[in-house]
């Protein structure tokens, strides 16, 4: 995949997007992008998104800095993540975001860029707190703990019936590798991998193995 069709391809998206090279260094940013955060692409092209973003977590301590944890194990293992985050708007505020990580390799394998994924979770982010000080309030009177009671309440991610064999090959696109690579990791042929590939993206829903790991890693499945 060229660069330019990953672009095209996140501007279809559901999510905001936005994706960095291996610096950190932002090389695009979606229209959701700019209608979540405010921020334009002009302003933010070229920029460290540590220095855009500016996270924190619930606690107030940095997230995002040029040492970013999240891009250095992405550069090691290629492995995806997702993670809540507070991050600055253009507009001087700050807003809850819920942000997925996907590797891509690009130019036919010879540049590896960073997807960060953006959903806005303000709401939830206000309802949990309102949530919790309920609900330690109760625990006081119950003996229950607040965050046990906050755990069995969220809703389980959709069941997607992935065979186990699926989620491994959707793990390994998800580490950039191509259905040569593959078939020689599990000992299967390019066909098999293949087939196996149909059946993932008929399940998740989804027109490409791209999609179908932005999606996988949206829900939690790898």
């Amino acid at each position: 995949m060229e660069e330019s069709e990953l672009y095209n391809l996140l501007e279809t998206a559901g999510d905001a997007a936005f994706v960095v090279d291996q610096q950190g260094q932002i090389l695009y940013w979606s229209r959701k992008a700019e209608d979540l955060l405010g921020f334009r692409k002009e302003q933010v092209v070229t920029k460290n998104c540590a220095d855009v973003l500016a996270g924190c977590d619930e606690a107030g301590a940095p997230v995002c800095c040029r040492d970013c944890r999240v891009l250095d194990m992405a550069r090691k293992s290629g492995a995806a993540t997702a993670y809540d985050l507070k991050a600055a708007t253009a507009f001087g505020g700050h807003k809850w975001l819920n942000i997925s990580i996907v590797l891509a390799r690009v130019n036919r394998g010879r540049t590896s860029l960073v997807i960060h994924l953006m959903r806005d979770i303000e709401e939830r982010k206000r309802l949990e707190v309102v949530t919790k000080d309920i609900l330690v309030g109760v625990g006081r009177l119950t003996g229950q703990q607040a965050d046990r009671v906050l755990q069995r309440g969220r809703p389980e991610s959709p069941a997607f019936d992935l065979t186990t064999r699926e989620k491994t090959i959707l793990h390994d696109l998800a580490l950039g590798r191509n259905p040569s690579a593959i078939a020689g990791q599990l000992h299967i042929s390019q066909a098999t991998v293949r087939n196996h590939i149909q059946h993932i993206l008929s399940k998740l829903q989804c027109h490409s193995r791209l999609e179908a790991v932005m999606r996988a890693t949206r829900e939690g499945l790898i």
